[in-house]
């Protein structure tokens, strides 16, 4: 398996990304009267998960090209990047609606100005741009393939090969790309979401099967499957959202102070030393991105942190409530 770490935004991210809702039916799930089959199910999915809008109520603008600027803003919608704090590139042309969307994806290195004042917003995105943005923005630079095309060169080749080498991409043709030409607000929501499925089908998401309270400070959480070996410890923590809940009904958010696998690389020790649970009583909480773990545990009755008082009898809770799931 090919390590994906998605989105380079952070993992967060990917987890958070990897949970956006595909559409249920064939049934159009947007108010675009512009959108043919072809595109129905990428506009329907990008509209759903408010990664993108019309030119109208009523019109997406399907055959329209897009501008750099607003691929900008629907490719920062679709890495849930925070627009609002990133730092300054120092384009000196963007309006407020641009902004903190070209700033974001150039702080993470995903896009670049025509010049190193000036981003040019309102350009025709080319098809050849469109490739690097995608394989930046996910990553997929290794996936890399000779492709038929004999309109591809220069600094958009190795892009263009990636995204063909995916399968994401074949072309307007069968030897023509069309990497100078335009990408239509169409195509660019079709290549976004088919790079979005392919993304998420090829990487690897630990699932937890359940937890166990070992000690005090300790934590084991199973998972349903062995991880991959070119994933390490710290990247399956980094997968997963760790919280206590107090008997007092408080509830602490942590990260773990350190991490290891099991040998079999069938569960993930976790050493939360932050949040020692001595003399304390709960539910220790262990998140993966579709659903959670619990586990109880009491170590109000004795002064060691032996797991002698951690009930690890909790099952995997998916979609219910933590007073229902504890019955």
């Amino acid at each position: 398996m090919k390590k994906l770490s998605l989105f380079t935004a952070a993992t967060a991210t990917t987890v958070a990304i990897s949970s956006l809702a595909v559409p249920a039916s064939a049934e159009s799930s947007h108010p675009f009267t512009d959108v043919g089959s072809r595109y129905d199910e990428a506009v329907s999915f990008l509209y759903d998960n408010e990664v993108v809008n019309g030119i109208s109520a009523t019109k997406f603008g399907t055959s329209q090209t897009l501008t750099r600027g607003d691929a900008a803003v629907i490719l920062a919608n679709m890495l849930m990047l925070d627009t609002e704090s990133a730092p300054d590139a120092g384009f000196k042309d963007l309006n407020p609606r641009v902004k903190g969307s070209v700033n974001a994806l150039a702080e993470i290195g995903v896009i670049s100005g025509v010049t190193k004042t000036e981003f040019k917003p309102e350009l025709s995105l080319s098809r050849g741009a469109m490739a690097k943005f995608l394989v930046t923005a996910f990553e997929l630079e290794d996936y890399a393939e000779q492709t038929p095309f004999t309109d591809v060169g220069g600094v958009f080749k190795p892009y263009v090969e990636a995204l063909y080498g995916t399968g994401v991409t074949s072309g307007k043709t069968s030897t023509s790309y069309g990497t100078n030409l335009n990408i239509t607000r169409g195509e660019f929501a079709n290549l976004l979401y088919g790079t979005y499925v392919f993304v998420v089908e090829n990487s690897y998401f630990p699932v937890v099967a359940n937890v166990q309270v070992t000690s005090a400070t300790q934590t084991k959480i199973n998972l349903t499957e062995a991880v991959p070996t070119d994933y390490t410890a710290a990247d399956v923590a980094a997968y997963l959202y760790f919280s206590v809940q107090y008997s007092d009904g408080s509830v602490e958010e942590f990260e773990p102070a350190s991490y290891s696998l099991t040998d079999d690389r069938k569960a993930l020790m976790i050493n939360h030393t932050g949040v020692s649970l001595t003399g304390k009583k709960g539910t220790m909480i262990v998140e993966d991105f579709e659903s959670e773990a619990k586990a109880a545990f009491d170590f109000t009755a004795v002064k060691t942190t032996s797991s002698a008082n951690a009930d690890s009898s909790f099952a995997h809770t998916a979609g219910l409530p933590a007073t229902k799931a504890a019955e």
